[in-house]
């Protein structure tokens, strides 16, 4: 088809207040991960119905995972190519249909959490026993973010322009932000604290002369410790044989405690969350998820005679969910210490990553710079290389859900995977895990894992944290974000290693994946970009102290009391290699202090096609170009040697943690 027959519209929404990324467990995350995919599978519904055909995402009938950036496509007829042409955009009450279907989806999940709460939260107890009767006051509250939670932005393009061009358009959108904030009294949400408290008295009107912090603080721990309860009560009713089994196995325990022990693992009665926080926290439940899908129904965004199937896969997805999270699905993974627990804590290797730069992967496929006989097939291949790339990811995304156990070794579980995005615990259920088997696992995680069953078009950052065994699970995951982040901001294809101890202090140390992936490493030795010296083991294995031991101590020491001496100077880098020769042998010398590997490479569309040690030049010098002479300034940068300094030390540090294999860890 003619490139002019045809036009793109790219549609993406963000949360107006960012209770999306804030978590406290990994039951926020499915939440947030599973609302955002659920209101991208709405778009898409009504996308189709509206006559587009979806770009990507790829599988659009398979709702985890889902992006929530989405590309559609539309035929044009003369009729749309005549308003065009006199500057008018014929779908716009299409895309108004799309944005409609979007608001009325998140109204449905609003109000099935809504109405369940009031419907079984209606009385509850303070901490003297006393009987509390719940009149609620919030609905104003709720309405108000049903109306105003989200940003929806959309951009359509002119007939031959190509996806590239809609998406930057796209940008230039985003920056004219609209939205509404909700103001509100009383004190703030103890997850994100941006928001009020979700309890019966929000939004209740009252004079302030009077307000009584003390009374407050009782109704909202005496609400949550009733919210709770019913969570857990509403499960076991959701989940037959649930209650039997327990009492089976606890005899002497009271049904109360038991809705109060699944209960917890939904919301701990010492939490208070305000609305958005609350609704990414139930739509996790399955009985609210049950209420969704028959609301669902009577909303019928699908197109008719798909519709009972598409509502089909919904239902199917969302109620995996209730399984995946089930109240003992992470019990080994718990990091809550009661005061009556005698259950030994762990420490655990948790990992985030991402995939790099898949935007300047389609660039290279845009139309536009092409000239006009070339721009056809150009605008073809774009899209189609765009819902390939969409499904390959979704597709790894599933597979490496399904089969965690294959690609963990059984050293652990995948958390999440959705796309190019996933998170992973790497533990032994009751035993304490080496760190080393962590590292291990690391050392063929892009080739093994990453590319597997097919190589990717992009490379991967991930950031991994060695956690200790009193961190809460709410620091865990911010650190696993900051350690990802470390990678990217590096230099991207790379990862992040984080030693996280109980007192909250952390040591990091980040490295290209050639360095620890053989399969990687000899895939740029091949191509010579630059020039890498055989060896037969990778950085960590090559380790060796004055002994030929593998006793990391050694290493760890020297650097220690280097320090302590200030021996390594800005001024020059060769006490940092000297170490790397006695500690790694003459070759890994040779490796890394060549400069040629010490900086990113990039072809002329701007993707990497080599990997750093120190990572993109732009760190340093933000309008850095390749020259020779740019490149020997670089080089002699006094920040350039510092960092390359701070990298060896950084070595020695984190490598003595993470190399310790006698299943007792050394940390403090």
């Amino acid at each position: 088809m003619d490139k002019n027959n045809q036009c793109y519209t790219v549609i993406t929404f963000a949360p107006i207040q960012a209770f999306i990324e804030k978590s406290r467990k990994l039951r926020d995350l499915y939440g947030s991960s599973y609302i955002l995919s659920f209101l991208s599978w709405i778009i898409c519904l009504a996308a189709e119905k509206q006559g587009y055909s979806v770009v990507s995402p790829a599988l659009p009938n398979v709702t985890q995972g889902m992006p929530n950036q989405i590309v559609l496509q539309r035929n044009l007829s003369s009729d749309d190519i005549h308003a065009f042409s006199q500057g008018c955009n014929p779908f716009s009450d299409d895309i108004q249909g799309i944005q409609d279907a979007f608001n009325q989806g998140w109204k449905c999940l609003v109000d099935s959490c809504r109405n369940w709460i009031e419907q079984e939260v209606k009385e509850g107890k303070d901490a003297q026993g006393n009987v509390i009767q719940w009149d609620y006051y919030w609905q104003r509250d709720w309405q108000l973010w049903t109306n105003h939670c989200w940003e929806f932005f959309t951009a359509s393009g002119q007939p031959g322009e190509s996806i590239t061009d809609v998406r930057q358009r796209l940008n230039q959108v985003k920056n004219a932000r609209n939205w509404t904030g909700i103001n509100w009294q009383g004190e703030s949400s103890t997850l994100s604290g941006a928001d009020a408290i979700a309890y019966p008295g929000l939004g209740r009107i009252a004079d302030p002369r009077d307000y009584d912090y003390q009374q407050e603080r009782t109704a909202v721990r005496a609400f949550y410790q009733k919210l709770s309860e019913k969570l857990g009560e509403s499960f076991i009713k959701a989940t037959p044989g649930l209650n039997s089994a327990e009492k089976d196995k606890t005899q002497e325990k009271s049904s109360t405690e038991l809705n109060k022990k699944y209960g917890s693992s939904f919301i701990d009665p010492r939490e208070e969350l305000s609305i958005p926080e609350l609704v990414k926290r139930l739509i996790t439940h399955k009985v609210i998820v049950q209420d969704l899908v028959m609301r669902l129904h009577k909303l019928k965004v699908a197109v008719s005679e798909d519709e009972e199937i598409k509502l089909a896969s919904f239902r199917e997805d969302l109620t995996q969910i209730a399984k995946d999270l089930k109240p003992d699905s992470f019990r080994d993974l718990n990091r809550q210490k009661d005061d009556d627990s005698k259950e030994k804590k762990y420490w655990t290797g948790w990992f985030l990553g991402d995939g790099d730069s898949a935007s300047k992967y389609f660039k290279q496929f845009n139309a536009s710079k092409y000239s006009k006989e070339f721009t056809e097939s150009k605008a073809k291949e774009e899209a189609e290389k765009l819902t390939e790339f969409s499904a390959e990811m979704r597709n790894w995304g599933k597979e490496l859900c399904t089969n965690s156990k294959d690609y963990l070794q059984g050293k652990g579980r995948m958390i999440y995977a959705g796309g190019d995005d996933f998170l992973g615990v790497l533990y032994y259920p009751n035993k304490q895990i080496p760190p080393h088997d962590c590292l291990n696992w690391f050392y063929t995680f892009k080739s093994e894992v990453w590319h597997k069953p097919q190589r990717k078009k992009i490379s991967a950052s991930v950031g991994f944290v060695w956690a200790g065994n009193q961190v809460p699970q709410r620091d865990v995951l911010q650190h696993c974000h900051l350690a990802e982040t470390s990678a990217k901001s590096t230099g991207r294809d790379r990862i992040a290693f984080r030693i996280l101890f109980n007192s909250g202090n952390y040591l990091e140390w980040v490295c290209p994946w050639w360095l620890l992936d053989d399969a990687d490493r000899q895939a740029f030795t091949e191509k010579n970009i630059p020039i890498l010296p055989e060896t037969s083991k990778n950085l960590i294995e090559s380790y060796h102290d004055r002994d030929k031991g593998k006793n990391w101590t050694h290493f760890y020491q020297d650097v220690a009391i280097l320090e302590s001496r200030h021996a390594f100077s800005e001024q020059s880098i060769d006490i940092a290699l000297g170490l790397i020769d006695i500690y790694f042998d003459s070759v890994w010398k040779a490796i890394i202090g060549n400069q040629e590997n010490w900086w990113n490479r990039y072809n002329e569309h701007e993707l990497q096609i080599f990997t750093g040690i120190l990572g993109d030049p732009k760190r340093f010098n933000p309008e850095y170009e390749e020259t020779t002479e740019l490149r020997n300034e670089l080089n002699n940068n006094p920040k350039v040697k510092e960092d390359f300094n701070n990298w060896v030390i950084n070595l020695a540090k984190v490598g003595f943690y993470l190399t310790d294999n006698n299943g007792q860890t050394n940390q403090r």
